[in-house]
């Protein structure tokens, strides 16, 4: 598949010098960052949110639904934006796809912001964890309980329908059954063996699945350069929880290239 394909940014905001592509997860497109959109420095930042292929504005669009695929649209993104070095923002699965990138372009990226992301080596999840996340794919009431599951049972009712309808809004079947076994399937932890581009991790204390410890058990040992800051308030949708905290987090990590 040709690595150069164009890809267009679903959302641009900003003018900035620092330049940064953002990633989603697994369960929703671009718009699960949509409460930090008014909150970014435009003067500063200049933020690109692309949907991986079979999400949101490319909810149609035809591909493997791999990790290293999202990688590749990355770079092609870059490549149409003009920009030849910048930083990328990984969120859930794609906090795999940004390390991939740490191998794949390393002289292109600054650095990579996992977002509760998983590692290099992939999930490894239980069966009870992967009928929940089969079944979330096609029954709303399964998806809504899967992100009260991943935000610790901290939220609402009403904020829980909420973030289920925009995750509905911007999935379809196919790509989520394609992805979940690349995320699942995937192991190129050895590659990243020793790697110095600077890696900021973003923990939600809620989240079921991040922990400060487990990071420092894995990318905490194969990164050599690796700061992780965790968010009291926040599960496995910083962004969407807390999104002026995120920001601020964020902000200050970016502000010191």
């Amino acid at each position: 598949m040709n690595e150069n394909i164009d890809v267009k940014p679903s959302r641009v905001i900003g003018e900035g010098s620092i330049k940064v592509i953002a990633l989603h997860g697994w369960m929703g497109d671009h718009r699960l960052y949509a409460p930090t959109f008014p909150l970014w420095d435009r003067s500063k930042f200049t933020v690109a949110f692309m949907d991986c292929r079979g999400y949101g504005q490319r909810l149609d669009e035809k591909g493997q639904y791999t990790i290293e695929e999202v990688a590749r649209d990355v770079r092609g993104l870059a490549k149409a934006l003009g920009w030849q070095k910048y930083h990328v923002i990984g969120h859930s699965m794609t906090g795999m796809t940004v390390q991939r990138l740490t191998v794949d372009a390393a002289d292109d990226v600054q650095s990579v912001l996992m977002v509760a992301a998983l590692p290099a080596s992939g999930a490894k999840i239980t069966e009870e964890r992967r009928k929940l996340l089969q079944d979330a794919i096609n029954d709303p009431e399964v998806r809504k309980t899967l992100i009260d599951v991943n935000t610790g049972h901290t939220k609402q009712d009403e904020w829980l329908e909420e973030l289920r309808d925009t995750s509905l809004a911007g999935t379809s079947e196919r790509p989520l059954v394609a992805y979940m076994a690349s995320w699942t399937g995937t192991d190129f932890s050895s590659e990243v063996l020793g790697n110095n581009t600077p890696v900021f991790v973003v923990i939600g204390a809620n989240d079921p699945g991040s922990s400060r410890e487990k990071t420092q058990q894995t990318v905490g040992t194969w990164y050599e350069n690796v700061e992780v800051e965790v968010l009291t308030d926040a599960g496995h949708y910083p962004m969407y929880e807390t999104p002026d905290a995120f920001v601020k987090l964020v902000s200050r990590h970016l502000s010191k290239f």
